[in-house]
């Protein structure tokens, strides 16, 4: 919510990527041949061959929706489930294989449905519960997969648990929440989690006649886990969805559900991870069942304990939070310090690879509005070994809006674009978020058929990487050039391997190679050339694909 070892390789098929930010993105650029915004059928059979079993989260791309902002069905400018149905062949036409829904139970929305008011229940103004099944029936149809979000750390203070819990000392919920006499615990070390949500994690509740712990905003009490009977009751909840067909969960914050006296021990306390396996046991007795953490920032290799025992994924937000900085000096800096934190992940361990979400500026504002530069960054994450997620809205390079309804993370959250015009193809009404500016430019509709627009590049790189294992769990380690403004790192498998190169300079780039691999360079995406004394030029602001043979 807030917050590598090379293997051998077959000479036979030896493939270099190279990605530099450049001119062929740009108004007025050479014209180049353009790659194909849709796969082969010969792709499309091995996507569905990596996408059946245990491990198909490892090669899915998925996409993060925010239901409200995503479309609105029945025109009263609030986006709901019968509405992302009818854009799930979108989707899938986009090259997206599974879904991340932000929370859509029933919420006071105080914190954008992260203070949930009923674990088991789809709030109305979506559709209810009954669209939820429609939508899994719809998106396992089309061989999609559908996760929730699951906010287990705290509840909103209008959820029946809290209410009954606020009521006395000896009720039977009494202890279902962290519950102090005065402002402050000695075995709670921890404050809210940032100064966006106050400068006092204790609130006090006058009905009860004490203070309740809560990290994030007053409304959002924090659950007391050192309670068996909550940990049994989250597990619970956990379990509906999955019995509702729900293909796993995003957990929000999840490191932070049980308190210590340790103020170095505010995540990912021993007891959490103890939580942790059991809604991994959970997970494991339903097939084809995968979980996503949301780490704090820094290193995630906690949330993966044994690699078979936590977590699937976790997010990388070494990079994907601070990838605006690529642009600088820093930019090798950050993809080494990522390299080098996945690398030490445990076997089975799967990144989780962004460059936006909610909870952050739009990709198009960390780029500093330069689209080639979003491009450039989401070639890295979609090149990177892991799972890549989209957020809604990057694919068509959507812009931040200045409406608040919460609070300002409500820039990165407007409602989707779709067509030119009044409501823009969102709604009828009236929307409940104020639109961002060139609505009109950048909806689907303007983009669809543009062959320079983001939308198009968003499809050709979807098909170009579709199919390929390489991409998603081949090994990738850092390769270094005679410049600072040049990031390249190679991925390799059994069957071919890749050199991924991103310049950092609106300047052409002309740089050698520490190490050149061997073969005859062709490129097949993008412009550059790759010279057998293993120099590298690339155009200004460009990418291009090597295939050495």
């Amino acid at each position: 919510m807030r917050a590598l070892l090379g293997r051998a390789v077959a000479a036979s098929s030896v493939v270099v990527l190279v990605v530099a930010c450049g001119g062929a993105d740009e108004p007025g650029a050479s014209p180049r041949p353009r790659p194909p915004t849709r796969p082969s059928p010969e792709q499309g059979a091995a996507a569905d061959r990596l996408l059946t079993g245990p491990d198909w989260y490892r090669h899915a791309v998925f996409y993060e929706v925010n239901v409200r902002s995503f479309q609105d069905s029945d025109g009263d400018g609030i986006g709901d489930l019968p509405g992302l149905v009818s854009r799930l062949d979108y989707l899938k036409d986009l090259g997206v294989d599974a879904l991340w829904l932000m929370p859509i139970n029933p919420s006071p929305f105080k914190d954008s449905g992260y203070d949930v008011a009923d674990y088991g229940d789809v709030d109305k103004v979506y559709g209810g519960k009954p669209a939820f099944d429609v939508l899994v029936r719809e998106a396992h149809a089309r061989k999609m997969r559908v996760m929730v979000d699951l906010v287990l750390n705290h509840t909103s203070d209008q959820h029946p648990w809290f209410q009954e819990s606020r009521k006395d000392k000896t009720n039977p919920k009494a202890d279902y929440y962290v519950w102090s006499d005065t402002d402050g615990r000695s075995d709670v070390a921890c404050g809210t989690y940032s100064a966006q949500f106050g400068t006092s994690a204790w609130a006090k509740d006058d009905q009860r006649g004490q203070y309740y712990y809560h990290r994030f905003y007053p409304g959002q009490p924090d659950l007391n886990y050192k309670n068996p009977a909550v940990v049994s009751a989250v597990l619970d909840a956990a379990k509906g969805w999955l019995d509702s067909g729900a293909d796993g969960f995003r957990c929000d914050v999840i490191g932070l559900l049980v308190e210590t006296a340790d103020p170095e021990q505010c995540s990912m306390a021993p007891e959490t991870q103890a939580i942790i396996r059991k809604l991994r046991a959970l997970l494991d007795t339903y097939p084809d069942r995968a979980m996503v953490a949301e780490p704090l920032l820094g290193d995630a290799r906690a949330y993966y304990g044994s690699g078979r025992d936590m977590f699937h994924m976790a997010f990388d937000f070494s990079y994907g939070y601070f990838w605006g900085v690529a642009f600088s000096a820093r930019s090798r800096k950050l993809v080494d310090v990522s390299m080098a934190q996945s690398a030490a992940f445990p076997e089975g361990a799967q990144n989780a690879l962004v460059i936006g979400s909610h909870d952050v500026q739009r990709a198009f504002t960390v780029a500093s509005g330069h689209e080639w530069r979003q491009r450039r960054a989401a070639e890295i994450q979609l090149l990177r070994r892991g799972t890549p997620f989209v957020y809604y809205g990057e694919e068509v390079g959507l812009r931040p809006g200045a409406g608040v309804v919460v609070d300002s993370r409500d820039s990165a959250r407007t409602p989707m674009t779709w067509a030119r015009g009044p409501g823009h193809g969102f709604t009828k009404g009236t929307p409940w978020l104020a639109f961002g500016p060139m609505a009109d430019e950048t909806s689907v509709e303007a983009e669809d058929r543009d062959p320079e627009s983001m939308l198009t590049f968003y499809r050709s790189l979807l098909a170009f990487r579709r199919g390929r294992a390489v991409w998603s769990t081949g090994a990738e380690r850092v390769v270094g050039l005679d410049t600072g403004s040049v990031v390249a790192f190679l991925r390799e498998d059994g069957a071919e391997r890749y050199l991924v190169a991103v310049s950092l300079s609106e300047e052409e780039v002309d740089a050698a190679l520490v190490e050149r691999p061997a073969g005859v360079a062709e490129v097949v995406w993008g412009d550059g050339a790759l010279g057998a004394d293993g120099r590298l030029k690339l155009p200004a602001r460009g990418s291009a694909v090597f295939r050495l043979r």
